[in-house]
């Protein structure tokens, strides 16, 4: 049986699903360069519609379903399964764009949010029967839901939480004065954040309390283009936290929301679910701010535990999934916690990963076959090739390059690893979901206490309170982490041990935490040969690994792009399957190989 999934709105993706596994994804960030992008047809008419962060146009959505997913994938399927939050006229649209173009199908399925993500979890889980969390900013069946699952009758909700845990999160990074990204995201650079501060005890009942009663305020329309591209901009609420006492220096006015009356707005006020005061912090150097990020992330751990020891007894399995399942902080708390014998963590577990979930509950849900178990490993290698592989020959006439013999390709880039040239990597298919996972990696040395500042000030050109992560062999993670489980899609955050703290600098972030990546030969046989020839040179099976992209983009996959950025950056060299290219003039490079 064939399954196209696919998700519409932001995080656009599609998935094929055949044999209850999924084969092969597509994430629409990659391929128009805009992270979290959207493909919608809220109308039939081609034009341009105001969407939040972007604008969106149904003869977009047309042409890539045309020139790339056909091509690809063809056009009959068993079955389709679409997650658009419930748009009911959208669902009805998209059927009529598809038989426009020549698609056909036996099964046409509208899946839920949350049931996608729960799918997606349960159905890569080795589990046949497991507690499934889901939570991220908001879905149309919810929040934060708990489902429990088995093979026998699948996915079944079993508490629909009011607490927005995506929503106060993002928020708090607003309150610090994190700049967003395009999309209007700051979680990410929250949790780096946060490791500089210490909790407040006095300030925990506070911060309880704005993540239990906090409520999302409309969007203003965006007078700052720079902010988050286009569209509208998000409205910050500090309900509970500008209460803190000590924090009232940095309080100013905010005004009343346009869109709310006056009766809601003082409404809201007396419910305690929005403040009429707002923060103005001077920097993120500030101690009070630094403070304010780790005391909310303690209490917003704490609340997930608490949520999570309400369902113990259900299952001695978890998958956890949704936005939220980024957060690496959590994440090592809920496996510390040891309410859980076996934890299933996913690559893609944010929205980018719902066309594979709706596609999956669709299978399992049609075939009537029993679930038992994904039975192998879950790899993240689902993603394409590089769109523009075809164009490597004209490209290299523009860049000087060296072929590598493939079972010499590790040696040699783990002996210009330890000379600390960095190199930025596009082999085979893309890792799906948000982090670099070897195939579209920028490597580089852990071992060189400077290296952090120097990448970023060559390449990166990130925020100074952000972390790099480390990438090391599984059975040898033990060593040098505290991590207990394997982690191969970098989704806890554990510590670096302290004997090891100062031996590896660059990826110790500055509370000696690490969000370390593991990996098993059998996953990935280059990026595993890679580090345990660095081990030989270094002592370590150990190498920084972070995400290539330009700045502000999501992580590439263009050969152009990777390319450009040996000239655009300061980045030395570029690896494409097993080529090796410097910038034009920097021919030198090529003669260390």
């Amino acid at each position: 049986m064939k399954v196209l999934g696919i998700s519409l709105g932001h995080d656009t993706n599609f998935a094929i699903v055949e044999d209850g596994k999924v084969k092969a994804a597509i994430e629409a960030e990659r391929y128009f360069r805009r992270k979290r992008y959207k493909l919608n047809c809220l109308t039939l008419e081609p034009k341009k519609i105001q969407s939040t962060f972007q604008y969106v146009d149904t003869a977009e959505l047309e042409s890539f379903l045309k020139n790339e997913l056909t091509p690809r994938w063809g056009k009959n399927f068993d079955a389709i399964a679409v997650q658009n939050q419930g748009r009911k006229e959208e669902f009805e649209n998209f059927k009529i764009i598809l038989k426009k173009l020549g698609f056909s199908w036996l099964n046409f399925n509208h899946i839920d949010h949350h049931l996608s993500h729960g799918s997606l979890a349960f159905y890569t889980s080795p589990f046949t029967k497991a507690l499934i969390l889901s939570y991220d900013g908001s879905g149309n069946d919810g929040h934060t839901i708990v489902f429990s699952a088995d093979n026998a009758s699948g996915l079944k909700y079993l508490e629909n939480n009011s607490i927005e845990f995506g929503k106060n999160y993002n928020n708090l990074g607003y309150l610090l004065g994190i700049k967003p990204e395009i999309c209007g995201t700051t979680s990410g650079k929250t949790m780096g954040l946060c490791s500089y501060g210490q909790v407040r005890k006095e300030w925990l009942p506070y911060a309880k309390k704005y993540i239990e009663k906090y409520l999302k305020l409309p969007y203003l329309d965006n007078p700052n283009k720079e902010l988050n591209s286009y569209g509208k901009f998000f409205r910050s609420n500090a309900v509970a936290l500008a209460d803190i006492p000590e924090l009232s220096k940095y309080t100013r006015p905010t005004s009343k929301p346009d869109s709310l009356s006056w009766f809601k707005w003082f409404s809201y006020q007396f419910l305690g679910r929005v403040s009429n005061k707002n923060f103005e912090f001077p920097n993120l150097d500030n101690k009070d701010a630094q403070d304010l990020a780790q005391t909310v992330q303690h209490a917003w751990t704490d609340e997930v535990l608490k949520l999570l020891k309400k369902c113990e007894g259900v299952s001695e399995n978890l998958c956890v999934i949704g936005g939220c399942a980024l957060n690496g902080i959590t994440n090592y708390a809920i496996e510390q916690s040891g309410m859980f014998k076996n934890i299933h963590f996913l690559p893609n577990p944010t929205d980018c990963g719902l066309a594979s979930g709706a596609a999956l509950h669709t299978y399992w849900k049609i075939s009537g076959e029993k679930f038992n178990g994904y039975g192998e490993y879950f790899s993240p290698y689902l993603g394409l090739e590089a769109f523009d592989l075809a164009e490597l020959p004209k490209l290299k006439n523009q860049y000087p390059s060296k072929i590598i013999d493939e079972k010499n390709l590790p040696d040699i880039l783990a002996k210009l690893l330890s000379q600390d040239i960095i190199v930025g990597v596009i082999r085979g298919r893309y890792e799906v979901g948000p982090r670099a996972l070897g195939n579209r990696s920028i490597l580089c040395n852990p071992l060189n206490p400077d290296m952090r500042d120097i990448l970023n000030d060559k390449v990166k050109h990130r925020e100074w309170y952000r972390p790099f992560a480390p990438v090391v062999t599984a059975e040898d993670s033990h060593k040098y982490f505290t991590a207990q489980n394997d982690v191969p899609y970098m989704s806890v955050i554990c510590y670096t041990k302290p004997e090891w703290q100062k031996k590896l600098p660059s990826i110790t972030h500055v509370d000696g935490s690490a969000r370390i990546q593991t990996v098993r030969r059998p996953h990935n046989q280059f990026l595993y040969d890679t580090l345990k020839a660095f081990e030989k040179i270094a002592g370590v099976p150990i190498l920084l690994n972070t995400s290539f992209n330009p700045a502000g983009e999501p992580i590439l996959n263009y050969c152009s792009v990777g390319l450009e950025m040996l000239t655009k950056t300061k980045l030395d060299m570029v690896l494409i399957n097993n080529e090796l290219f410097v910038a034009p003039g920097n021919e030198k490079l090529l003669n260390k190989i």
